[in-house]
């Protein structure tokens, strides 16, 4: 939620992060195919006897990516601040990287801490392994991908 006393009256505050564009699936963009090999790693882990499919079925990860005008209209709802710029920042490489190993790595990085206290050191390593193998039997899939969005809002404070 925004904080209404994050600045002083005319202050601005500058957001950035990921959304998706209007009308994109999240299963659609190359974040999405990553999270998808995760999932799909952990259920041959558990179709493998390595891991207890209760406990995949339990896992869940914090992330929800809001689509663009659905953050627009969240500002404007909380009526505290005024958009004077959203920009979509455009990398000129793409968003990121399509290597399966930096993937996997990256996907290391960022979930290593949430898989390994669910699941366990020990399923760790097997996991990670899996989802670069997944990930680059999806290699084609990701190259088609459609982009996300890495935004750019701007955001001054009503009087």
């Amino acid at each position: 939620m925004l904080e209404p006393t994050s600045s002083s009256p005319g202050g601005l505050m500058l957001l950035f992060g990921s959304c998706l564009r209007d009308g994109v699936k999240m299963s659609e963009t190359s974040k999405g195919i990553v999270l998808d090999a995760v999932g799909a790693s952990l259920n041959d882990l558990a179709q493998q006897g390595v891991i207890e499919q209760d406990k995949v079925d339990s896992f869940s990860t914090p992330l929800y990516f809001a689509e663009e005008s659905e953050l627009k209209q969240i500002i404007e709802e909380n009526g505290r601040f005024t958009i004077e710029a959203f920009e979509d920042i455009i990398h000129a490489k793409g968003e990121f990287t399509l290597d399966p190993k930096v993937l996997a790595v990256s996907c290391r990085a960022s979930f290593g801490t949430f898989l390994s206290q669910h699941f366990g050191e020990q399923v760790f390593t097997k996991v990670f392994d899996l989802i670069e193998a997944k990930l680059r039997q999806e290699l084609p899939r990701l190259l088609n991908a459609k982009p996300g969005m890495q935004y750019l809002i701007v955001l001054r404070k009503k009087n």
